[in-house]
């Protein structure tokens, strides 16, 4: 049995294998077309990997292996709502541009935290948004943000993102579990991200992706999308745009709106 006070993290740079012996945790987590977003795949590598492994942060369990994974990417941030980057992947190329032009980053934005389905329902999402926070306070940044993907919107995806994240339990709490998580960790939701992630391929690819056919150009709900993904038979592409949501862990600043969203 698992004893998770033997658990400890370690990041990329302290262990530069750790992305090889975890990624085929991310391809049973992840649907196939999660790992095509156009605007990542430009950058991920070198900026995730290369320039900034010191925030790459993985959960080993006693027998050292990755169970879990916190991953980021630091940028400068003016702390307003109306600052934030555009979504998901513009968090890539506001990183770029800092570092490209020498600007020194003040914000954390998280890119993903995935755990291995075998150790769900043991605090370990709590236990990597902590892992987070606290790298972003060692490293006195002003805060961390995050375009957190609902871990239910998947099965509303009919519902507006706007809607959905409006959403509340009896005691208040957001509804979705994954915002939730968020919220209780002391984050402050502040406004849907849209568009957050751009993923195109052709419609041979999205077949592939998710083991479905598209007969005809439309709208199609795919397992494990948010949204309904956009077919063009014509032109020979599908488009999914995916809507995220923007939380901020403050670490230096102030929060920017009530504890409820907007």
């Amino acid at each position: 049995m698992s004893n998770a006070d033997n658990w400890t993290i370690q990041t990329r740079r302290e262990q530069p294998d750790l992305a090889g012996r975890f990624y085929p945790q991310k391809e049973r987590i992840w649907a196939g077309f999660m790992l095509e977003d156009v605007v990542s795949n430009r950058y991920w590598n070198q900026y995730v990997n290369e320039i900034y492994p010191e925030f790459q942060q993985y959960l080993l369990n006693e027998a050292g292996e990755p169970i879990a994974v916190a991953q980021a990417i630091p940028l400068t941030w003016d702390g307003t709502i109306a600052g934030l980057p555009i979504g998901w992947n513009d968090c890539f190329v506001r990183c770029a541009a800092d570092y490209e032009t020498g600007r020194a980053p003040n914000t954390l934005a998280a890119l993903e935290i995935a755990i291995q389905p075998e150790y769900h329902g043991q605090g370990i999402s709590y236990r990597m948004i902590k892992a987070l926070t606290g790298i972003a306070r060692e490293h006195d940044f002003q805060a961390v943000i995050v375009a957190v993907r609902p871990s239910w919107k998947m099965r509303y995806p009919l519902t507006p993102m706007e809607r959905y994240v409006r959403w509340q339990r009896e005691d208040g709490a957001p509804f979705d579990p994954w915002l939730r998580a968020h919220w209780r960790s002391g984050a402050e939701i502040l406004k849907v991200a849209h568009p957050s992630m751009l993923i195109e391929g052709s419609i041979e690819e999205w077949e592939e992706w998710t083991g479905m056919k598209y007969p005809e150009s439309g709208d199609y709900v795919v397992a494990d999308a948010l949204v309904p993904v956009q077919m063009d038979l014509e032109m020979n592409v599908g488009r999914y745009v995916e809507p995220n949501v923007w939380v901020h862990h403050p670490i230096t600043t102030e929060r920017l709106t009530s504890p409820q969203f907007i």
